[in-house]
Order: C-alpha cells, then structure tokens, then sequence
C-alpha cells in the first residue's frame, strides 16, 4: 500500500534477512545498469554455506560478538535496554546484506566495498554501519510504541497470518517433521532470539495497523479538506488536453497546425457557461485530440512528470479555463483545467498510482512516525562505543584492497 512511500526502514529489510538466513540462499537482483553485461570474475564461493545462514558473512564479526555479554546493556532508546544481542544482531544483518551486493557489484566489474562513500556527506559504508543498526532500532521501537500508544492489537486474522508464517518457515527450512526448537537453534546461529525473532515479524502488521487506526485502510478516516489542502500545497493539478501534433512535419503544415490549436482555443475561450464549455471541449477533443494516451477524464499530477511547459501552463489556470495554445515538443495543447477531488489518482509515471487521499495520508503517518522517532532519546552505555568494522573482518572486499 501506498502508506509504505514513507521511507523505507531498515528494519524490514532485516526482516526479511531473518527469513531468508532459515529458508536458503537467494541471489539478489542484478542492478539495471549492468543486466546486459557478464560478469567481469565469478563470485567469490562465501565461508558460509547458503544452506547453514543464507548470508555472505564478512568473516571475523564473531570476534566482535564475543566482546560483550549476549544480555550486556548497551545502550537506552526512550525508556527501552537493548541488549548486545540485539545491536549486534542489526549490525551483523546490515553487514552481512551489504557484503552479499559487494560480491555482486564486484562481479559486475563494479568497484564498491566498504571504504567506499554511501551518502553525500562522504561517509562510508563501514562508518555508516553503527548509526544505521541505531536508527533500525529506534525505528523498531518507534513503531511498537506508537502502536501502544494508539491501542491497536493485531486482528485474529493476523494473528494468524504471523503463526501461518512461521509454521511455513519451520516446514520450508527443516520440513514437515521440523520443530520450532529447530527453527530457534538455526536462529541463534545468526544471533537472533525467539524474542527479538517474534518483534521482527510483528512489525510490519503492527506498522499497518497503526496506520489503519490513523487514517483507514486507504486514508478514508482524513478529512477531504485535508486532502485537498496537501493537493495544491504540493501542486498537483487535474487537467484535459487536446493535442493537435506537430510530429515530423514541415514548417508550413506546422503552422496551419499552430493556426487551428488557436482556433479551438478562441471557440472554447469564448464560452462563458462553464457546463457549455466543457461538453464543447469533449466534442473538440473527440475530433482533434492526437494524444493516443489521454485518458477520459484528464491527467492529475504533480512537478516532474509532465514536460515543463505543460506543467506551468496548467499551474497557472483557475479551475475551468482555458489555455491559450501550449507548445511542446509533441505540438500544440489546449489545456483545460479541472477541479481536484481527494480521491483523483494522481499519475506519477509507475506503474501502480494512488489517490491523492492515500498519499496525503501517507506523509501524515510519516509525520507521525518521526515526531515518535525524535522523542525517542538515545543514550550509550557507559563504556560501549560503536564498534568499527573494519577492525574487526579478516578481509575487505576486494575493491578495497
């Protein structure tokens, strides 16, 4: 659901990797840039066999494991303890996902690892692995709080969905004889508790139910007027067009082209009844429009999708007018403006649109998310500092050596 726009959070990447590390190896996908290429050497065969954690484990992270106590306090988050077992836990998740997209980048030919810059500040990827396990698991917390806060419980539906979930994973990884001590023994082999193994596959139905009770399964609980508010504050607009096409044409068949835009413009610019002007419009349209892609009722969208000249020209008209003669590269438009309504599916240029209901709703539950995110104070053990990577794997990748 579109409630997912806000950003993405790292911990349900590690959920997933809990999965994964108990049901066998997957090979990650090939970024576009280099799908048409082969491989400049072979993956390099990883220390640990898919089948025992499904993970490329850079080596030597156990020495860091054993520095703490498994149930040492770490550090605080709000009110919360977290245990050594836990950070690491996210520490060796990230570290170990981004070892397994190094090998293959570096498969590719591509030179990435971990002394390599990840943000724009210039920080690394191995600096960025003690901020990044903090902010997984305040964004944990986060949730679980919020969800308190709000009262939510899970439905019995969901309930059993997590115990379904579960129950497949047991039979996936150990088969139909398998056991759930099995499971939790394969699961301190990654160091991940039962405990910490239930939060993980808890959160994702306890962040859409938070979202559920704010604001609907799709945004339905927020008020149209809201809606509409977000709408013109991020300049979405709703428009239909008629496009008379100058596409490969001379210059003077391009003229007579420009000639007849202003003609319908004028014809429909002179109607002063808005229903009239309309239902000649959609006449005008049927017979002239050349856009193969114009649907019924028009476009609704934002900055950034449409050509420049487009977007301004219908920014600037009040609802129900009529351009003059907007000229693109595609030719001539007539744009009419129409109103906005909460639940317009604003076209983005993906594949899946969303109303403009679930989006607006969807950057409030945002909101709501970080103002949690931002009480959460965080507070070091005395003693613990951020354990640093690189003095702890036996190799780097090779772009780094």
């Amino acid at each position: 659901m579109m409630k997912k726009l806000i950003a993405l959070l790292l911990v349900l990447c590690v959920a997933g990797m809990v999965l994964a590390a108990c049901a066998g190896n997957e090979t990650p996908a090939v970024p576009e840039e280099v799908q048409s290429e082969e491989p400049a050497v072979e993956p390099e065969e990883t220390a640990i066999e898919p089948e025992e954690t499904g993970e490329t484990e850079p080596q030597g992270l156990e020495r860091l494991y054993a520095l703490h106590d498994p149930d040492e306090v770490v550090m605080t988050i709000g009110d919360t303890e977290i245990p050594w077992r836990d950070y690491f836990y996210f520490y060796y998740s990230q570290a170990s996902q981004l070892e397994q997209q190094f090998q293959m980048y570096q498969a590719y030919g591509m030179a990435i690892g971990w002394n390599t810059e990840a943000d724009e500040e210039g920080h690394t990827y191995a600096e960025l692995m003690g901020p990044n396990t903090e902010e997984t698991l305040r964004q944990l917390l986060a949730v679980e709080q919020l969800a308190e806060e709000l009262g939510v419980e899970l439905t019995e539906e969901e309930e059993e969905a997590i115990q379904q979930s579960h129950r497949e994973l047991i039979t996936a990884r150990f088969g139909e004889e398998g056991t759930e001590e099995q499971l939790y023994e394969s699961l301190e082999s990654i160091y991940v508790s039962p405990e910490l193994y239930w939060r993980i596959n808890r959160y994702s139905y306890l962040y859409d139910a938070c979202y559920r009770n704010a604001f609907g399964e799709n945004g339905e609980l927020l008020d149209e007027q809201e809606v509409l508010a977000w709408m013109e504050e991020n300049g979405i607009v709703s428009v239909n067009h008629i496009l008379i096409s100058t596409d490969e044409l001379e210059e003077e068949e391009a003229e007579a082209r420009a000639a007849l835009a202003r003609q319908i413009a004028d014809e429909l610019q002179a109607l002063e009844d808005g229903e009239e002007r309309l239902a000649r419009f959609l006449e005008l349209q049927e017979q002239y429009n050349e856009d193969p892609g114009t649907v019924a009722n028009g476009y609704v969208f934002g900055p950034g999708v449409m050509v420049t000249e487009f977007y301004d020209a219908s920014l600037a008209l009040e609802e129900g007018q009529i351009s003059d003669p907007v000229a693109t590269n595609y030719g001539y438009h007539i744009i009419l403006r129409r109103p906005l309504h909460a639940d317009d599916e604003i076209f983005t240029g993906d594949y899946v649109n969303y109303s403009g209901r679930v989006y607006a709703a969807s950057e409030q539950f945002n909101r709501l998310l970080e103002e949690k995110l931002e009480s959460l104070q965080t507070v070091y053990a005395e003693g613990f500092t951020t354990p640093n990577l690189l003095d702890y794997i036996d190799q780097q990748p090779a772009a780094d050596r």
